[in-house]
Formats: structure tokens, sequence, C-alpha cells
């Protein structure tokens, strides 16, 4: 799982956008296709955009996505400009994967640092929630 920035607009162009773009689209789309061939329901998108990975660190490691965003955004800060002005882009958001722990109390912070870049950005952000892997098996103990 990684940190995925996805930016969308009913009138983007995103082809046009990724001629000479420097960032990886991990996928783009186009408004009016269908959005899952696997499903046997037939849903056409309202949007055209584009996925860009951001970070492949697990899902578990939330400060090392955040580091990687933080150097992201700084790296890429004149394409993510133009991106954000780019006409019909309506709009842009860096989703984390965050691991759901198995606690009573779950507080998951985002420094300073990535919100003030999203917000120069208009960048949203969004946070998932997904199960945590469980790394035991079901072995039987063994005798010492």
């Amino acid at each position: 799982m990684s940190c995925v920035l996805r930016a969308s607009g009913a009138n983007f162009d995103v082809d046009e956008f990724l001629k000479i773009s420097s960032l990886d689209a991990l996928t783009a789309f186009h408004r009016g296709a269908v959005q899952f061939h696997t499903s046997s329901v037939t849903r056409r998108s309202d949007y055209s955009g584009v996925n860009v990975s951001v970070s492949t660190r697990e899902f578990s490691d939330l400060n090392g996505l955040v580091d990687d965003a933080v150097g992201f955004l700084r790296e890429n800060d004149r394409e993510l400009r133009r991106l954000r002005d780019f006409p019909g882009l309506d709009r842009m958001d860096l989703e984390f994967p965050v691991e759901d722990r198995d606690l009573v109390f779950q507080r998951d912070a985002f420094p300073h640092q990535l919100l003030s870049l999203l917000g120069e950005l208009r960048i949203g952000l969004i946070v998932s929630r997904y199960p945590a892997h469980s790394g035991a098996t079901d072995q039987v103990p063994m005798e010492q």
C-alpha cells in the first residue's frame, strides 16, 4: 500500500497535463470511462484525473510515509503548482493509508511541515484506515 496524490476534475485534460509532466502517473483516468471493469455494475467516471505515488512504505510506517510526503512535496513544488493551476482541475488530495491498530483509542498526528505544504498547494488530506496484517501464523508451539 502506498501514499498517493490524487488529482481530478470534470474538465481536466489529464493527457495534456501529462504530456510534459515530470510526475510519474500510477494511473490516469478519463471522464466517461468505465471505472471498475470487473464489477457487474457499469459505472462511468464523472472526472478525469491522475494518481501519483508519493511513498511505497508500508501503512504501518506513518512517520516514514509523512517523511516521504514532505520530501515529495518539496521536490515537486513547481510541478505541483502547475498541476494546481491547470485548467479544469477541481481538486487534489494526498491519501495516507493508516494501519487500524487494535487499541481502545487511536490517534495519528500530522506535523505542521506537511500541513503547511499541503495548504500552500491547496491539497487536501485523506486518511484511509486499513486492518493491520497479522504476522502470526496458526502454528502449534513446539515443546522444548
